[in-house]
């Protein structure tokens, strides 16, 4: 049984009644399919933080040089808010790089060692019950097979993952306050540049002090909310893109995306994962064949053979320009964006670089 098969098998089972349930019926299957034997030495059950026995943490999972992930189980329903201190507490006594916090249906995933409060160490929140198959099993195998975290290779995605959506955080505190500090003193450049459309749109051309009194009168921005018409794209996996996922305006249709200063039109979400593939080749085209490289725990995402991508039908991959690579592009809107994000973090880029505008 694959690991998507056995989450679409939790998925439509009876909940767990509790705790331990949750552990047998939920946590050892899927870590089975994550490349641990959970019933061997390397799944250690109640394991002693500290070798004092000044507390155990519910499972650990032990690699060739020590603990490499903690998980800290919790009965259905229970209020995963309250326990958070107590599992940073035991991974980073540990000195343990990532840890878990479940009821086994809904995770979340901190880097207990990275600075801050609770909040800016959580990089994932994973719900089994509503988010895509696909995605469940492509982030969980990311973040908690054997092969990754033994490898470090975990860790490095988590951390790229939590970067890119604490830099989401500060661009959205941050813009508001400068927008309005703008529109309060406005700068000759901006001035030139709203007399510019103006006049494009009249053919009239108004005077400075007309221009400067309209800046002046428009509302002060607030912070952003879901409800904006224009989003930063969210970082893959990350907790404040699972978070917000029920608010953010996913159902609408995007009309255009603007990625490094460049507007490029969109009609349906498909094409921004089409844009963001065909812009890096246009940047990196020497360099591209390493985007073969990504893949999920099904099968990779770029391929030069598209019966490599396992898509169900021919319009559900794309072939960048006439490069010879195809794109996976049969996934939902948070997953087109999702992997357009992954496409960027492969070159180097941040989330922030790409913004979604909608009507």
């Amino acid at each position: 049984m694959t690991l998507q098969e056995r989450l679409e098998k939790i998925r439509s089972s009876p909940e767990p009644q509790n705790e331990e349930s949750a552990k047998l019926k939920v946590l050892a299957p899927i870590l089975q399919d994550l490349g641990w034997d959970p019933y061997g030495p390397e799944v250690l059950y109640e394991y002693s933080v500290g070798g004092g026995g000044s507390g155990r943490v519910d499972i650990a999972l032990r690699g060739t040089t020590g603990i490499v992930a903690m998980i800290e189980a919790k009965a259905p329903n229970s209020k995963l808010d309250s326990h958070v201190s107590q599992v940073l507490g035991y991974a980073f006594h540990e000195g343990v790089d990532i840890c878990v916090l479940t009821t086994g249906l809904e995770w979340w995933l901190y880097l207990p060692r990275e600075s801050g409060d609770p909040a800016k160490r959580r990089f994932a929140v994973l719900k089994l019950n509503e988010d895509p198959l696909e995605q469940l099993a492509d982030d969980l195998s990311a973040f908690l097979s054997k092969e990754n975290l033994v490898g470090g290779q975990a860790l490095q995605r988590a951390k790229l993952v939590l970067k890119a959506s604490l830099e989401t955080a500060r661009l959205n505190k941050e813009i508001p306050g400068i927008w309005a500090h703008m529109l309060s003193a406005p700068d000759d450049e901006l001035v030139e540049l709203l007399s510019k459309r103006v006049y494009e749109n009249t053919n009239l051309r108004p005077a400075r002090r007309q221009v400067v009194e309209a800046l002046q009168r428009s509302p002060q921005p607030s912070l952003p909310t879901p409800s904006d018409r224009t989003m930063n794209a969210p970082a893959t996996t990350s907790s404040s893109s699972r978070d917000t996922k029920k608010k953010s305006p996913i159902k609408q249709l995007p009309t255009a995306i603007e990625l490094w200063g460049h507007r490029y039109p969109v009609r349906i979400w498909k094409d921004i994962t089409r844009i963001v593939a065909e812009v890096l080749y246009e940047r990196h085209s020497h360099e591209f064949q390493k985007m073969l490289d990504l893949k999920g725990r099904m099968h990779p995402y770029v391929a030069r053979n598209p019966q490599m991508l396992k898509v169900p039908k021919p319009n559900s991959y794309y072939e960048i320009g006439s490069t010879g690579y195809y794109i996976d592009v049969h996934l939902s809107a948070e997953h087109c964006v999702k992997r357009a994000q992954l496409f960027l973090d492969c070159f180097g880029y941040s989330s922030s670089e790409l913004r979604i505008h909608f009507e």
